[in-house]
């Protein structure tokens, strides 16, 4: 636990300092950080959960995750689906030269899984950079992490029901409740301190917390089907980037709807 809250500390006092000097100088700096961690949480992916060794499908993974997030602006979503289309060509020529090794799982998670990782990443560097990002990024880690939060001490003193046994043994229902109560309290406190507050905010709040459960609850059924217990290591007492993240990752595309649509606002 020590260890766990001590890294915790270390990586929030690394975002701080990130977004504090990409929202005051450079918002470049914020975009390269988010394009590295999606090259990462691709690379657990791929490497860590699918046990694919290929070094050139790796780093052309990586790579196509990282410049779809550095293309990641509002005016050049083309850019992205042009950077899908020239990953698909990739994953496929890789799928034949390695036919012989790749089962189907294999071809699938090549072809198919980067993508909606990349995806998510570049839906998530559009949000901390747009205009009111700030609000936006507290709404979105009160969603994932306060929810979270709110679940675990919930589920550890008064948890009986199982969520989802097979899949997460320690969730419970009760947890998943007070999580999503947690969460709409800090919507409450968040939207009135930016003078946002509105009956949608609070109503989606509801949502955003089960996707970043139903998040959380895929990347362990991930895990739990290859017999890993983390991602990686590189946070110590937390684990890899997918599992710190794995429910911000569901979220954030459904929030990119959302404020394109002007029903967060």
């Amino acid at each position: 636990m020590k260890t766990r809250i001590i890294s915790g500390a270390v990586m929030a006092l690394i975002v701080g300092v990130i977004l504090t000097v990409g929202y005051l100088w450079a918002p470049i700096v914020i975009t390269i950080a988010v394009a590295l961690l999606a090259a990462g949480a691709v690379y657990e992916i791929i490497h860590n959960a699918a046990g694919i060794t290929k070094k050139p499908v790796i780093i052309g993974a990586c790579i196509y995750a990282a410049i779809t997030v550095l293309l990641g602006d509002w005016a050049f979503f083309p850019g992205v689906i042009t950077a899908t289309v020239l990953y698909c060509i990739f994953a496929v020529i890789m799928i034949l030269i390695n036919h012989n090794e790749f089962d189907l799982g294999k071809i699938s998670l090549v072809y198919g899984f980067p993508i909606p990782f990349a995806v998510a990443f570049y839906f998530l560097n559009v949000i901390i950079n747009a205009n009111g990002g700030i609000y936006y990024l507290l709404l979105l880690l009160n969603f994932s992490c306060v929810c979270d939060m709110g679940a675990y001490f919930t589920g550890v003193t008064i948890g009986r029901h199982k969520l989802c046994p097979e899949i997460s043994p320690k969730k419970t229902v009760e947890g998943a409740i007070g999580g999503i109560v947690s969460s709409l309290v800090f919507t409450l406190i968040i939207s009135l301190l930016f003078k946002k507050f509105s009956i949608a905010v609070m109503l989606l709040t509801i949502p955003f917390c089960v996707l970043g459960m139903i998040g959380d609850l895929f990347a362990s059924a991930i895990k739990r089907s290859v017999g890993l217990k983390d991602y990686g290591n590189l946070i110590p007492g937390h684990g890899g980037i997918m599992d710190r993240l794995d429910s911000i990752i569901m979220i954030a595309p459904f929030m990119f709807v959302c404020i394109v649509w002007e029903v967060l606002i």
